[in-house]
């Protein structure tokens, strides 16, 4: 070999092979990238199916429920006992005593009869003045008849009139009816006015 001949260098101390190493690496690492960024987009298009899928069926959920039931009003209460006050047409009316009478030597019931003495309280809870009247009571024995109170007078002193009552005004006194003897099954009936149509009972 002659002196003034070049030695050739070794294939990968040339300048293509550098150049083609680079691109190779370059291609590789993009393509590392994009793999982890589809991945990734893979990761957050599962979890946005699981979040619309549980959200689905959280509203199946609910609208299967069965709506809730509507609670009924309660009814009106139209029967009461002694001492427990009763309101009808803004009147509250309270039966304070009862008790059981022969008579006198006067005034006595027929055979088989006794006079029931009913004791009444009655307020005026309305803002304007009503009128009140021992005619808006009437008594029920087990027989189903009823009666208006009687002409008696065992309890003339006590008796309740007829009058008004200003607003928060308050009356008692008392009503006699001829019933009879230990009938367990009385009622005393108040209807407010002729016309109302409505009343309330008391089980004496």
């Amino acid at each position: 070999m002659s002196k003034e001949e070049k030695v050739k260098k070794p294939f990968y101390k040339k300048w293509w092979v550098w150049l083609i190493a680079v691109i190779v690496i370059v291609a590789v690492s993009s393509g590392d990238d994009e793999e982890v960024d589809t991945v990734e987009g893979e990761e957050a298009e599962t979890e946005s199916a699981e979040v619309e899928e549980n959200n689905e069926e959280e509203a199946e959920e609910v609208s299967t429920e069965e709506p809730a039931e509507e609670e009924e009003p309660a009814e009106d209460k139209t029967e009461f006992d002694v001492g427990e006050q009763a309101e009808l047409d803004e009147q509250v009316v309270t039966v304070t005593n009862v008790e059981k009478s022969q008579g006198s030597d006067f005034d006595q019931p027929s055979e088989g009869n006794e006079y029931v003495i009913v004791e009444v309280e009655i307020e005026n809870h309305s803002d304007e003045t009503i009128s009140y009247n021992p005619y808006n009571f009437k008594m029920q024995n087990s027989d189903g008849q009823i009666e208006d109170i009687g002409i008696i007078t065992v309890d003339s002193d006590t008796s309740l009139s007829s009058g008004d009552l200003a607003s928060g005004g308050n009356v008692s006194g008392t009503l006699s009816f001829e019933q009879p003897i230990d009938d367990e099954e009385l009622q005393l009936i108040f209807e407010p006015g002729f016309w109302s149509g409505e009343q309330i009972k008391f089980n004496l």
